[in-house]
């Protein structure tokens, strides 16, 4: 049933919210590579149509870029020569074609008309459909579409949908993909691989996993249109070796981009030589482009090359190697004054010892990047030779030991490359959209939850409130909002998803070393927890590409508190008695995961017991022993066990006031008198902090 405002009702969506709304004037924000199903290209070269078949195969292959000109010509061709479109199929290939083309309204219309047709596999049907609702930007129509087909996916479908996602691979899941498709059908789940595939990577972003879909079907669109192979050879790229999909459609920044969004610098070098390289062409430098991407152990850098001009760019070891010309040592020797020009060959240049004379303000260029570029570019100044005196007469150059600095260097860059292409190629290399420009610090705490067989537990930390963007209030005070969100995967590859927003007034702005606490909590059976946790200003500051904030990846094992001895939760520490956390019945405290005492040396530690003899008595011991130098000592605190025994809360003060400032190990068990059993001891750490 076709409606003239509002688009199509497909069969394969069913009647409940299964309207596409698909507007003529849809921008388009993602397609995929398709392929052409093979009842098209067999039926149409069984009828003597080969030369149709191939044309219209060859407007799907991987590097093709037809646009609607394009489509609508062939279409023509395809009427004038067989009739036109028929089939089911034909019509699957039709929508194929109108995505490859951008056209979400047109792929719409003949996708209605594969549906009708009743030929097609509904798992086919249902990933077109996603595809055309990611097209159209109506990302839970795709969503629901997406998952309604991996579960009915025949052997076609399941192809299709792995050659959505083979250029976010890693090599690990080529092969499970390979094992994968060797499974008997009745063992295939599909949903299951899938689910896998994206949990990770959604776990890694610190989004949800329909979010991350969508993300990838838009950079999909931009990275055919503007990082599809055009050449038909793939050039050399080191990456190989790392995994990349032989048969990506796309270039090495394609790649990238695929797996890591966009960069958060990009540079290049035209060719500026400085004062004393005159004699180097800047058509010595080969085209060239770095990106930069900023994580919170570091910055990952990509230097890409053309090899010679062509449109494809691949990732290479060292920046130095767009360099394509000879030794400008030879041309000052043989008294040349003229410049250098390329080399007439298809191979780089070993970088000989003149590395040091050509390299200093290329590698200076990127040091915008990563400050370790300007690091390279300085080791690789030769200052005791150049290429021109005071006067303007060549001087022979000295390539000695800053010639043997530059190829050390060249080898530390080299390994600094290969370490940032394997985490691009051989691993999940997402991450949130947050600038990590600030500072924080997390802890987990763990108590026995009120539901059985569960754990309560609290991601307790405090973000640096410097570079936060807060708003201004009518009565000149400042709020700060910051949203966190933590994403957890399971065992068995199950994501989970929290997300809290905090205020926080101030009369003032806050600066360097003061903070807002963040707390979120999640109650979760027992075992071992990949998590990441981000924390990000609600607002951005004016001209700010990201939001401030930052996050953290972990590994979280969630303890057993069913057990039947007596037990120990997670101590929190707290610098006074103040605060909103309540972590159990009637305690409030403003727990902090720097646990430092306060100024007056004192801290409050908070716990809970498990499993002590009803009515009985307990007593707590608390042991205190200096990281560096010092002799450890112990306090003892009595205390009576609640007549249900179930849950034994404690708040202690401990007055380290005559104590030296330092870092403690603080060891923490429980004596249950009444049994004559103690608790495994807690250790957490401790700081002694006083003023004056």
């Amino acid at each position: 049933m076709m409606d003239a405002t509002s688009g199509v009702v497909m069969r394969t969506l069913g009647a409940a919210g299964a309207l596409l709304v698909v507007l003529a004037a849809a921008t388009p924000s993602a397609a995929v590579a398709q392929t052409m199903p093979g009842p098209v290209y067999h039926d149409l070269a069984n009828k003597g149509h080969e030369r149709l078949a191939k044309r219209i195969s060859k407007k799907l292959e991987l590097r093709a870029d037809p646009d609607d000109e394009d489509v609508a010509s062939l279409l023509d061709l395809w009427e004038r020569e067989e009739g036109g479109p028929d089939t089911g199929y034909d019509w699957l290939a039709v929508t194929r074609l109108w995505l490859r083309a951008g056209d979400a309204a047109r792929a719409e219309m003949a996708l209605h008309r594969a549906d009708e047709s009743g030929e097609v596999t509904e798992g086919e049907l249902l990933l077109d459909q996603a595809r055309v609702a990611f097209l159209s930007g109506q990302p839970d129509l795709a969503i629901e579409a997406y998952w309604r087909g991996c579960k009915v996916a025949a052997e076609a479908a399941s192809i299709e949908y792995w050659l959505d996602v083979e250029v976010l691979a890693t090599p690990y899941e080529a092969e499970q993909w390979d094992r994968f498709r060797r499974l008997p059908v009745g063992q295939r789940d599909l949903c299951a691989f899938l689910r896998r595939l994206w949990n990770q990577r959604a776990l890694a972003s610190a989004i949800a996993v329909g979010a991350r879909i969508r993300d990838h079907y838009v950079r999909m669109r931009l990275a055919l249109d503007q990082y599809r192979r055009r050449g038909g050879k793939k050039g050399p790229t080191f990456v190989n070796s790392l995994g990349r999909p032989t048969n990506a459609a796309f270039d090495d920044r394609g790649l990238i981009y695929l797996r890591m969004g966009n960069p958060d610098r990009v540079t290049t070098y035209a060719g500026n030589p400085s004062i004393g390289q005159h004699n180097v062409s800047a058509e010595c430098y080969q085209p060239n482009v770095s990106w930069a991407y900023d994580y919170p152990d570091g910055t990952r850098v990509f230097h890409f090359t053309s090899f010679g001009g062509l449109d494809d760019y691949w990732l290479i070891e060292n920046l130095g190697l767009v360099y394509r010309c000879g030794d400008p040592a030879a041309v000052i020797a043989g008294d040349h004054t003229g410049q250098l020009t390329p080399v007439n060959e298809s191979r780089f240049v070993v970088l000989a010892p003149w590395a040091s004379l050509v390299l200093q303000d290329l590698y200076r260029s990127r040091q915008g990047l990563d400050p370790r570029y300007a690091m390279l570019a300085q080791q690789m100044d030769d200052q005791s030779g150049v290429l021109f005196d005071a006067s303007g007469r060549v001087e022979q150059a000295s390539v000695g030991s800053e010639a043997l600095e530059a190829q050390r260097s060249l080898q530390q860059e080299r390994e600094w490359t290969w370490d940032d292409g394997e985490f691009a190629v051989a691993s999940v290399p997402d991450r949130p959209d947050v600038a990590t420009n600030t500072r924080m610090l997390f802890e987990e705490l763990q108590f026995r939850a009120s539901r059985p067989a569960l754990s309560r537990v609290w991601l307790n930390g405090v973000i640096e409130a410097e570079n936060l963007t807060p708003t201004i209030q009518t009565d000149g005070s400042y709020l700060y909002r910051v949203d966190a969100r933590w994403v957890l995967l399971d065992e068995s590859g199950a994501f989970h998803r929290f997300t809290s927003t905090v205020q926080t007034a101030s009369p003032r702005l806050l600066g360097a070393d003061e903070s807002i606490p963040v707390r979120l909590a999640a109650e979760l059976p027992p075992g071992v927890y990949r998590y990441n946790v981000l924390v990000q200003s609600a607002m951005a500051a004016p001209r700010e590409k990201k939001r401030a904030g930052n996050y953290k990846r972990a590994e979280l094992t969630v303890r057993d508190f069913e057990i039947g001895a007596p037990v120990l939760s997670d101590i929190a520490v707290a610098a006074d008695s103040g605060g909103s956390w309540s972590p159990g019945a009637g305690v409030k405290l403003r727990a902090s995961p720097a646990h430092f005492t306060g100024p007056d040396g004192a801290a409050f530690v908070y716990f809970e017991a498990y499993n002590l003899t009803p009515g009985g008595t307990y007593v707590t011991r608390v042991r205190l022993e200096p990281e560096e130098d010092g002799e450890a000592f112990d306090l003892s605190f009595p205390g009576d066990v609640p007549g249900n025994g179930s849950v034994t809360r404690r708040m202690l003060r401990l007055d380290l006031d005559q104590t030296d400032p330092g870092r403690y190990r603080m060891e923490v068990t429980v004596l249950d008198e009444g049994s004559g059993n103690t608790t495994l001891p807690f250790n957490t750490r401790i700081t002694v902090h006083r003023s004056g």
